[in-house]
């Protein structure tokens, strides 16, 4: 029998007291943090690719897009590999309401709005469960600006341990194509 969606949900993490479970995020923290050079964040050019390779295939980077109603909305530049394997298909160029099911787009964009809205790190802890199982992994949003005063990017780091989380994904986006 096919598994059934029963619940996504997330819980705010605390950047300070929670990321010793998660050291590639509190890696990601950590270089952010310098790159800032006491500004709210750093620009996107101050990252430097070369310098974070262990966290590299599960990096994405989002513009924060504003309509002339000044509404946002957010569009990968870049997708690591790893966050492709994991979602079994290349997010450049898409939204986070293109990521399945859609109820999991927009939990994903309402975190990087409040990311924008709030001009600070923010951490997740997401478990999707079905009927039969539960998955659940941790990302951290940080936001960037190249002008000093408006988040005009973000990087996102997913955690390592999201091993299973596409076959979960595949079945779930199955699931609500049904009758």
């Amino acid at each position: 029998m096919a598994e059934k969606l029963e619940d996504i949900q997330a819980a705010a993490l605390d950047p300070a007291k929670d990321l010793a479970r998660y050291p590639d995020l509190a890696l990601a923290l950590d270089y952010w943090s310098a790159k800032r050079c006491g500004r709210f964040a750093p620009a996107r050019g101050d990252i430097d690719p070369t310098e974070i390779t262990a966290i590299l295939p599960r990096i994405l980077l989002a513009d924060v897009t504003r309509d002339l109603q000044g509404e946002i909305g957010f569009r990968y530049r870049l997708s690591g590999t790893g966050i492709g394997q994991v979602h079994g298909f290349e997010l450049t160029g898409r939204t986070p309401l293109d990521l399945k099911p859609p109820q999991y787009g927009r939990l994903v964009e309402s975190h990087y709005r409040e990311a924008v809205e709030q001009r600070r790190p923010l951490v997740h802890l997401i478990a999707l469960q079905t009927d039969k199982k539960a998955r659940s992994y941790a990302r951290i949003v940080l936001p960037l600006s190249d002008d000093g005063e408006t988040v005009n990017m973000l990087m996102i780091v997913d955690s390592e341990t999201q091993n299973s989380l596409h076959e979960f994904l595949e079945t779930i986006e199955m699931l609500g194509r049904r009758p």
